[in-house]
């Protein structure tokens, strides 16, 4: 998720495991820093590797493994920025520390990226898909209650913040589940069932209401969005669609080449969800996961290859003019090409 919100649980983590008698501000730090921490993974950069953020990012950094890590540099440091109190030994901050990677890499697997947290016995990536990567709901009350639990030294206040975030997460698995089962009842009513061959449902920014769904039929990558409000009848817009990746896609690289190298590593990043689209003999491989909208089939991120040149990642963050309120009408469920569920 975003920074803020690791920072927010990094020190409410901290603070709600302190040890009596340990500063509660050395906590707070060691928890921040530790919560930080992980995601340092952004600065690890090759030039001659396009993909290096995607093999990289939420790789060991975001381990169970490596979390202890994180704990223990984070209580050196707060305990030489603390060397002052002696209620500030980098044993007693430890914990609060842990606690603070921990923090982390657990908030990291409610989102849809894909998070390492078996390295190195297990190199998949783990995603629980039941939080966005940005929520106000989820980050807010976590913030306030882990500033006001600093502040007046009150560590029930931490603890309240990490039971909210852990409440709203709970939320974000029924509602996952719900949106789940509302695509599957759609297509049961288009009789679309025995075709569908992979099917993932993602949550969209800021929100628990509006899921991102993607499936594969018949040659095809198709979206929906998929709204779901507690005590409400499902709605959904189908969305575009795409042609899939397959080995017989027409101007791919020539096998063992260095782009056809760079398709199949991206292709394990994105556990084969790959769109497929060519442009002359340029060919663009996308993540068909994750979009900018619930219903566009338009890739986030794709990889470019062109003949002798050296293949490229596109990262595609563009809207077109409406879209932001497009996106609120599917919120709120004023959208006109919503179709309700019974």
């Amino acid at each position: 998720m975003d920074n803020v919100t690791h920072a927010a649980l990094g020190i409410a983590a901290g603070i709600a495991v302190r040890r009596a008698g340990a500063s509660l501000p050395a906590a707070a730090l060691a928890g921040l820093l530790a919560g930080e921490g992980p995601d340092l993974d952004v600065f690890i950069r090759s030039a001659g590797d396009p993909l290096v953020s995607f093999r990289w990012h939420r790789h060991f950094t975001h381990s169970f493994a490596f979390a202890p890590v994180w704990g223990l540099l984070a209580a050196l440091i707060s305990a030489w920025f603390f060397r002052r109190r002696p209620d500030a030994h980098w044993r007693d901050l430890f914990l609060p520390g842990l606690a603070g990677a921990l923090s982390h890499v657990l908030c990291d697997a409610c989102t849809s990226y894909g998070t390492m947290l078996l390295w190195p016995f297990d190199t998949g990536r783990y995603a629980w898909d039941c939080l966005p990567i940005i929520d106000l709901l989820a980050t807010l009350p976590v913030l306030v209650l882990a500033i006001l639990a600093w502040k007046k030294a009150a560590p029930r206040l931490a603890v309240y913040g990490l039971v909210w975030f852990t409440t709203y997460a709970l939320l974000g698995v029924w509602q996952h589940a719900r949106a789940e089962t509302a695509l599957r009842q759609w297509f049961a009513s288009q009789q679309v069932t025995r075709r569908t061959e992979r099917v993932a449902v993602k949550p969209t920014a800021l929100n628990l209401v509006v899921w991102r769904c993607v499936w594969l039929e018949d040659g095809k990558w198709h979206t929906a969005a998929v709204r779901v409000m507690p005590f409400m009848a499902p709605q959904v817009i189908l969305g575009e669609t795409r042609a899939a990746l397959t080995p017989q896609s027409p101007g791919l690289p020539a096998a063992g080449s260095p782009a056809a190298v760079i398709i199949a590593d991206f292709s394990r990043f994105t556990q084969g969800w790959n769109s497929f689209t060519a442009d002359g003999s340029t060919v663009l491989i996308g993540d068909i996961r994750f979009g900018m909208l619930p219903t566009s089939a338009h890739p986030l991120w794709s990889v470019r290859c062109e003949p002798n040149v050296p293949s490229t990642v596109v990262i595609d963050r563009s809207l077109k003019p409406g879209d932001w309120g497009r996106f609120g009408q599917m919120i709120v469920g004023t959208h006109p090409d919503y179709v309700s569920l019974r």
